[in-house]
């Protein structure tokens, strides 16, 4: 217990001078701790991306990168050897601690494909083709580079597990200080409102840390996003560059949120040249041709697997595989595990009658509704409580604002389209509570609050979360099994795997899949590949049977 609580705590010292890059606020509090931990991640991040083009971020690599927050912290003892610092730190850590001992580790998706790429990662600079090993290498996350970057002479391998809650306490500690800050000054206006909803939703779906993968940190992020666009619209300011850094970041860990991207221009009527001649703006350029350029490498592909994006002249590029990836990763999306009837993958596609009826019987009842629909009841009973607790005395405490109006119809967009897209849960529920929490936290504005009922809700409320969230991970790490403290890593299994020699490369074909440890692996059998190299690169390409 001891060693995750300070590597927890560890992490966040190491994470968080690197936000401060960004986030360069003297004056301590716990909301300008959280965002130096968020978009010290987000750096962190991206310098891994950088490196692994030249570089595996391997053990000596990853501990030297821990010379830039020392020297943050050096150039700023005052800030980081604060008792307040300190302070924030262990509570921080104490999070971490919740969301990760005894919990397993993420959802299969991990075994598959995100615990082999990171080991990847650490093991090999960049690979070109290495989607011809196995085409999900092709849209990974960008959050593998920073869970590769905690596999240190100090963390070791365990530390891999820590990226997810880190993103995920920062999130959470942000939107308690802010809820807190609001509740101290009786400011109660549609940041607070929709700060509050989505806490509740987090505290009653976001909780498992075995659930969290790739998706809940994006999903966490994109909350976080909306609040901050939320504020700037409140305070009537703007602080694009940020909140662009943060979408670029949402779209690098999941395609599916694209539209995140948009967010930063809703204020757009403040929007200047200044804002795009900063060297902020242009070092967030600079990340995401980064990840366009690895995509390209790694796949042929500047968006994995849509194939008009594909150059097709590229030696190691595929895309006939490509078009087969994307036809049944739609499929899928849209219900196919769910459909009992013989079609191909195509003409499901097609027949949107078909695929709707599908995914609504299986994937919206069963999977979505079950879950959305008690938020909804949760939030309409919040609402009717104010509703009918109002003041008619008193005035309305926040003016209605039109562009909150736009941000609720442009959320409401974004959930059509996904549904009508790429409809499974975990793709784009962000979008999905977001709208629901906007849209309730408008109606709130809209009546005549009494301040001190509000202020006692609220706090009942926030105790009653707190104790959820507290009390629920605390009973899995008490309860009396054998499990280990840390999440165990699921590691190659020997048995049975094949090396295989290529001319420039070697690789391991696994009969189960892969996990962590020797990489790279697949456990696709019987590839016909071959393998060549430029510029010292290892290059990866798919033998055409034409």
């Amino acid at each position: 217990m001891l060693s995750l609580f300070l590597l927890s705590l560890l992490s966040g010292l190491i994470v968080t001078p690197c936000g401060y890059l960004l986030i360069k606020n003297n004056n301590l509090d716990f909301i300008n701790f959280s965002k130096q931990l968020i978009f010290g991640s987000i750096i962190i991040s991206f310098l891994c991306l950088l490196i692994n083009f030249i570089l595996p971020i391997n053990k000596p690599v990853s501990t030297i990168l821990l010379i830039f927050p020392l020297y943050f912290i050096y150039k700023n003892k005052s800030l980081f050897f604060s008792s307040k610092f300190i302070f924030f730190l262990i509570i921080n850590s104490f999070i971490i601690f919740l969301l990760v001992a005894k919990s397993k580790i993420f959802m299969p998706d991990a075994i598959l494909y995100h615990l082999q790429y990171t080991s990847i990662i650490n093991d090999q600079k960049i690979i070109l083709g290495l989607s011809n090993l196995h085409f999900r290498f092709a849209h990974i996350s960008v959050m593998q580079y920073f869970s590769a970057f905690f596999n240190n002479y100090i963390f070791t391998e365990k530390g891999i597990v820590l990226s997810s809650a880190i993103i995920a306490s920062s999130v959470i500690v942000n939107f308690i200080s802010q809820i807190y800050n609001y509740l101290k000054n009786k400011k109660f206006n549609f940041h607070f409102f929709f700060l509050f909803l989505i806490f509740i939703f987090i505290v009653y779906k976001m909780n498992r840390f075995s659930e969290y993968g790739n998706d809940a940190p994006t999903h966490f992020l994109f909350f976080f996003l909306i609040s901050e666009i939320i504020k700037s619209l409140e305070n009537k300011d703007l602080d694009f560059s940020n909140n662009f850094f943060l979408a670029v970041f949402i779209i690098t860990n999941k395609l599916t949120m694209a539209f995140a991207i948009f967010l930063p221009f809703i204020n757009y009527k403040k929007l200047s040249v200044k804002n795009f001649k900063s060297y902020k703006v242009l070092f967030i350029g600079l990340c995401l041709f980064l990840w366009l350029i690895k995509n390209i490498l790694v796949s042929g592909c500047i968006a994995y697997p849509e194939p008009r994006l594909c150059l097709s002249n590229i030696p190691w590029a595929d895309v006939k595989t490509a078009k087969e990836v994307k036809t049944e990763d739609k499929a899928w999306a849209r219900g196919w595990p769910d459909y009992d009837g013989k079609i191909t993958y195509e003409d499901y596609n097609k027949n949107f009658k078909l695929w709707i009826q599908t995914w609504y019987q299986g994937h919206f009842k069963n999977k979505i509704l079950s879950i959305i629909a008690p938020y909804i009841i949760l939030t309409s009973i919040i609402y009717l409580f104010f509703r009918y607790s109002s003041d008619k005395n008193k005035k309305i405490i926040s003016k209605e604002n039109n562009k909150f109006i736009l941000l609720n119809i442009i959320l409401l967009f974004f959930t059509f389209i996904w549904i009508l897209t790429v409809p499974v849960y975990r793709y784009g529920y962000s979008y999905l509570i977001s709208f629901i929490s906007a849209f309730f936290s408008l109606q709130i504005i809209k009546i005549k609050l009494d301040t001190i009922k509000v202020s006692k809700f609220i706090n009942f409320f926030m105790i009653i979360c707190f104790f959820v969230f507290v009390g629920k991970n605390s009973l899995r790490i008490f309860e009396k099994n054998k499990k280990e403290i840390w999440p165990k890593i699921t590691f190659l299994k020997k048995e049975n795997v094949k090396k295989i020699e290529l001319s420039n490369i070697s690789y391991f074909e696994s009969p189960a899949m892969c996990g962590y440890g020797n990489s790279p692996c697949t456990h696709i059998r019987n590839l016909q590949l071959k393998s060549t190299k430029i510029l010292n690169y290892k290059v990866i390409i798919k033998q055409r049977s034409d």
